[in-house]
């Protein structure tokens, strides 16, 4: 998939952002549905083409209105719609759905993921070079990375079990 940088004034980044968030959208979705819209079809059967149009409506006393806008602002969406979409769409398709403040996290765990596999290489690099370096490489070294790894490990676990909980998967049978 290949990826196109845009350049925004405040004024436009803030309405695209605002739109997204009334749309329960992110944002490369919502520019992909608009570009999808005014382009001609290509013949790919992609969701994004679809806009919004259709409304179920749900009658709910206030009680639970307010407890759905609480659960809604503490696991990190904007409103009651996007969670509502959000467990609806977990629902139907058994997958996890992620906040933006999860995908945050999963993007902060590639980039540590990708730190330590560069020091596994160098790693390697140094014993493939000449095994009478292999003392550079310490127990230390390799404990660290270890930790690392580890840490990482149980931060995506978390993760994965905290939105799967939400949501009532059972990820050990999706995995």
């Amino acid at each position: 998939m290949a990826r196109v940088e845009i350049r925004l004034t405040d004024i436009e980044k803030s309405n695209l952002k605002q739109l997204c968030n009334d749309c329960g959208l992110s944002q490369s979705d919502a520019l992909r549905m608009m570009l999808n819209k005014v382009t001609p079809a290509t013949g790919n059967d992609n969701h994004f083409n679809e806009v919004k149009t259709e409304r179920v409506s749900v009658r709910l006393t206030r009680y639970t209105l307010d407890k759905l806008t609480q659960q809604a602002i503490a696991e990190g969406y904007l409103n009651q719609s996007t969670w509502v979409r959000a467990s609806i769409m977990a629902n139907l398709n058994r997958q996890p759905v992620l906040t933006d403040d999860e995908i945050k996290v999963l993007r902060e765990s590639n980039r540590h993921l990708a730190a330590i596999g560069r020091n596994l290489n160098q790693i390697a690099r140094v014993l493939n070079i000449d095994y009478r370096h292999s003392d550079k490489v310490t127990r230390e070294m390799i404990e660290m990375l270890d930790n690392k790894f580890t840490a990482h490990q149980t931060l995506v676990n978390d993760l994965i079990h905290k939105n799967c909980k939400r949501w009532e998967l059972d990820y050990e049978q999706n995995s």
